[in-house]
């Protein structure tokens, strides 16, 4: 269970748990996916993700979309997961190594 004590300025929101099909194989490419827009929250906000392949070295690859040269932020392989404090102002995109790939990825933040 996964709670935060709600402010006096802030509304707590979720883009709530999705699956999202990723059939780019490079930065930049056609099907990729959207993660997170930079400042969408004011606060901190925290990204859960797990790539929901199961053969090894089906990997995804998550990048910066805000700072020259895209740099690579996360890599996952089948079945790793993650739950992140995110840095709120990058955009962050992923491709895969294999077309097509499922992940699940959810974030959680506060607007103000």
């Amino acid at each position: 269970t996964l709670t935060k004590v709600g402010t006096s300025t802030g509304v707590e929101h979720t883009t709530g748990m999705s699956r999202k099909i990723i059939t780019a194989t490079s930065k930049g490419a056609s099907g990729e996916a959207l993660l997170y827009t930079a400042d969408d929250y004011a606060a901190i906000p925290y990204m859960y993700i797990k790539n929901a392949q199961t053969t090894a070295g089906h990997k995804i690859y998550v990048y910066n979309d805000s700072t020259s040269g895209d740099p690579l932020w996360l890599q996952l392989d089948a079945g790793d997961w993650g739950f992140i404090p995110m840095h709120g102002d990058k955009t962050l995109k992923a491709y895969a190594s294999n077309n097509p790939s499922t992940i699940e990825v959810m974030v959680i933040g506060v607007d103000q």
